[in-house]
């Protein structure tokens, strides 16, 4: 595990990690989680495998921007797209409908895409310089809860090399809200309060 030290040599390391291929354990803006770069092949199968998984959900899609998002998915309402310019980043996942560019495999066969333009400000300069967003998903095995620390990950996980850059998970889910419908619905409440009036 890198000490937290110098972000940019982390997010260095962690950038060429990532795009080899390697699955990595880093900090975000909920909980800390595994990652792989999204575009790179055999990504996903490569997380399901580490958390022990047959779960064939996809996983959270984290992106540098919301003009990154807006390549693969967007809201159903445009109120709810002026909502998370307001909110983003920050720790709140938005499923999302997805566009025609979006792989089959970001989202659930067009089903949905879920988002997220995290609130570190180390992780969105790491994903911008690897150039795609990242699959992210809880540190922890199929069924077990999820580890709240990036020690406590690197521990679950000893094989995965690990990254720290200062900023550190607040061990709390995301909120989570499903902006596919012609209402939104709150699916998860977390760090994040969706407003009240949609």
């Amino acid at each position: 595990m890198t000490e937290a030290g110098d972000p940019s040599a982390a997010i260095a390391e962690a950038a060429a990690a990532l795009r080899q291929g390697s699955v990595v354990l880093l900090d975000t803006d909920s909980l800390p989680g595994l990652h792989a770069m999204a575009s790179g092949e055999g990504a996903a199968d490569a997380l399901r495998a580490i958390k022990a998984s047959t779960s064939r959900r996809p996983f959270l899609l984290l992106f540098a921007s919301l003009d990154e998002v807006l390549r693969y998915a967007r809201p159903r309402r445009e109120e709810d797209l002026q909502r998370l310019r307001r909110i983003w980043p920050a720790p709140l996942t938005a499923l999302l409908l997805p566009g025609p560019d979006a792989p089959e495999a970001w989202s659930d066969g067009g089903r949905g895409l879920a988002a997220r333009v995290p609130a570190s400000s180390p992780l969105r300069e790491l994903i911008a310089r690897v150039g795609a967003p990242l699959l992210s998903t809880s540190a922890n095995l199929e069924g077990e809860d999820p580890a709240l620390s990036l020690d406590e990950a690197a521990r679950r996980f000893p094989t995965v090399p690990s990254f720290a850059w200062g900023e550190v998970s607040p061990g709390r889910p995301s909120t989570l809200v499903d902006l596919r419908g012609h209402e939104p619905r709150l699916l998860r409440p977390g760090l994040v309060e969706w407003p009240s009036d949609g």
